[in-house]
């Protein structure tokens, strides 16, 4: 009755309004060593070295070169320097150079620098 449905797709992830700059927000920093397994949610600014097997949800990621994510991405903004295999919904995802990604990535505005290694399908869509 309360089962989570199983995600096949990017939906589209819409944060909600807050006043303030970025440096008022929640910063939550979890670098190498860190391992989660299941999914895991934060309302600020999440800086991610580890790794996590499940889905992560958040404000703003920004996961390190040393970071890897399998799972589902859901955040306002994304800026990946590490590793995920999944999927990412957002409103805007930067893919570093150094990236390995593996995702069908939906956002409004997906920016892939030289170098990145990318697997999956882009889409990007107006805004709402």
């Amino acid at each position: 009755m309360f089962a989570k449905a199983k995600e096949e797709t990017a939906k589209s992830y819409e944060a909600p309004y807050r006043e303030g700059s970025l440096t008022d927000k929640r910063r939550s920093v979890l670098h190498e060593g860190i391992t989660i397994k299941g999914d895991w949610s934060s309302d600020g600014i999440v800086e991610f070295g580890g790794t996590i097997v499940g889905d992560l949800t958040a404000e703003t990621l920004v996961l390190t070169k040393d970071g890897k994510i399998t799972g589902n991405v859901r955040a306002h903004t994304v800026m990946v320097e590490g590793q995920i295999e999944g999927t990412i919904a957002a409103v805007t995802v930067t893919i570093k150079s150094q990236a390995r990604v593996n995702a069908n990535i939906a956002a409004e505005v997906i920016s892939v620098d030289a170098g990145a290694q990318m697997n999956g399908h882009l889409q990007t869509k107006a805004k709402a």
